[in-house]
């Protein structure tokens, strides 16, 4: 009974001693005292929960609106398409958002938006996306894919993360397919030639483990000299910085728009 007894009020000390910790996970307010900020910077609270969850990436339009795609199901849920963009607007001019729409949904694993046309391009392998408001109500009511066959392979490899560039083309972040040891039922396809979804007889490119660029109005593609597993930037003089895991930006091309590698 003793025994008993200890076991019982340790476990109530425990419980206790937990629900008055204070440590993470943190509110979005107390957050922001847990950052080391540089001198001469500042960070301020834009959005949080419940209007963005998961995000992983987000682009403005030419109205000061901001598409963020959310990725919920990352790593592992692949059947419940709980991916979606997020639409968020400032609708009094106070220089935060007000209005939180589901601009786009029924998406797997959601990794890129670039603001293009009318809409937006979003990479969620095997496909990118375009989306469109025709209706003007914040959700997309059009959707089409523009390019298919990257490899729905591990999440940290697929496609992801589309930038114009100054020439005109637009750049895809691309690590390529993966050897699925653990999952190979949700994560071992290898993937296929990657077209313009339109058309199987137009021009493609074999399944290789490099980024890429391409022009959906003059139905061009092709890759490029290296690949990048979680985004890329170009700097002013047009060199293409990549990265993966091990090579935090380490890993940069002299890749010059227009010329070759």
């Amino acid at each position: 009974m003793r025994s008993a007894s200890a076991v019982a009020a340790a476990l109530t000390v425990l419980c206790l001693a937990g629900c008055g910790r204070s440590g993470p996970p943190f509110s979005p307010d107390r957050a922001l005292g847990a950052f080391q900020i540089e001198p001469g910077f500042r960070i301020e609270k834009f959005a949080a929960e419940p209007d963005v969850v998961n995000p992983v990436a987000m682009d403005f339009d030419e109205y000061g609106r901001i598409y963020v795609v959310e990725n919920p199901g990352y790593p592992l849920n692949t059947e419940g398409k709980v991916g979606r963009v997020k639409l968020l607007q400032d609708t009094n001019s106070d220089g935060r958002p007000d209005r939180t729409t589901v601009f786009a949904d029924q998406l797997v694993l959601p990794t890129g938006v670039m603001r293009w046309k009318n809409g937006i391009l979003v990479t969620d392998a095997p496909n990118v996306w375009y989306f469109e408001d025709s209706s003007g109500d914040g959700r997309a009511d059009l959707r089409r894919a523009v390019l298919t066959g990257f490899a729905f392979t591990n999440p940290q490899h697929t496609v992801n993360n589309p930038v114009y560039g100054l020439d005109n083309w637009i750049y895809l972040a691309h690590e390529g397919s993966t050897a699925a040891v653990i999952f190979p039922e949700k994560f071992g396809d290898r993937g296929s030639r990657i077209r313009f979804a339109d058309s199987e007889s137009g021009p493609a490119l074999p399944v290789e483990r490099r980024n890429l660029r391409f022009r959906p109005d003059t139905r061009q593609i092709e890759y490029l000299a290296a690949s990048s597993q979680f985004g890329h930037a170009f700097d002013e003089f047009g060199r293409h910085f990549v990265h993966n895991n091990a090579n935090h930006l380490a890993g940069k091309v002299n890749y010059f728009l227009g010329n070759e590698p």
